[in-house]
């Protein structure tokens, strides 16, 4: 059974349980893979696609697994019941689709003990609703993998109030000392010296930290490295290409302006990993 590196970095990030059910399982390899490696007892693989579900089916059969990991059809968590698994896993889909899932069933999502997630998309989006629905996120992974880049994350749902370490961290000390929060909620772990906090620095960490992940900066990860020096050549090319003009429009002067926002927020990222 061939396990890609994005998602063998998954599996890598579920946390040990009793069972588990995996949300778009495609061909079932990652629910497998986790009772192989004794990570899971059991496991319900679901797609809302017969086709998918079909093949993981077959799979399963044919690596003599069906005792330990059941298929059902569902769109999202439809078809599970409360209580009957510990976690779930959302992997290779749009992030808008992944927080419609969790959106799904608030009450069977909150109940859950992990929750893990690779968004193909909208990642700032996704780490925003989980900062905001009091989710902290626990790990981060990210790969490159066929000249893509694949973060990837495990988040521990209701965590307020209930780990030391919850969403705010180091920060969340001198947000209280300061008065200074957004919209209500202290901002994520703050992996930087900042002796002074503001309110546009702290909007600042909240925003990079949504679009590069929390983990991932806080463990400095070297994928995230590649990824960042990768993105900083790209905007600063279309910056360029922009400014090559012999005038600039309004709408290219807005353009030059958000491109000079992300590199800056890409800077200040690149320096956790030269100080």
């Amino acid at each position: 059974m061939l396990l890609s590196d994005r998602m063998r970095a998954v599996v890598g990030l579920v946390e040990p349980c009793k069972s588990i059910a995996d949300i778009g399982c495609d061909h079932g390899y990652v629910a497998m893979e986790l009772v192989r490696s004794n990570i899971c007892r059991h496991v319900i693989a679901m797609d809302i696609n017969r086709g998918p579900l079909e093949r993981a089916r077959h799979n399963i059969r044919d690596y003599d697994m069906q005792d330990y990991i059941e298929t059902r059809l569902s769109d999202g968590t439809q078809a599970l019941r409360a209580g009957e698994v510990e976690g779930i896993i959302c992997a290779g889909m749009g992030g808008r689709l992944v927080i419609s899932i969790l959106e799904q069933d608030r009450e069977l999502v909150c109940d859950l003990r992990q929750v893990i997630l690779q968004p193909q998309s909208e990642l700032d989006e996704v780490r925003g609703y989980l900062r905001e629905n009091g989710f902290i996120i626990d790990r981060e992974d990210m790969v490159y993998e066929d000249g893509k880049y694949y973060p990837m994350m495990r988040a521990l749902p209701g965590a307020f109030g209930k780990l030391e370490k919850q969403v705010g961290g180091n920060l969340e000390q001198k947000c209280r000392k300061s008065g200074v929060h957004v919209n209500g909620i202290p901002a994520y772990r703050q992996p930087f010296d900042v002796s002074e906090i503001s309110r546009d620095e702290v909007a600042r960490l909240t925003r990079v930290q949504d679009t590069y992940g929390p983990y991932l900066l806080e463990t400095s990860h070297p994928v995230l490295k590649q990824y960042l020096l990768w993105q900083k050549e790209n905007l600063e090319n279309i910056r360029g290409n922009l400014l090559s003009g012999k005038q600039i429009t309004a709408r290219q002067q807005c353009r030059v302006t958000e491109l000079d926002e992300k590199l800056s927020d890409i800077v200040f990222c690149l320096y956790n990993y030269f100080k």
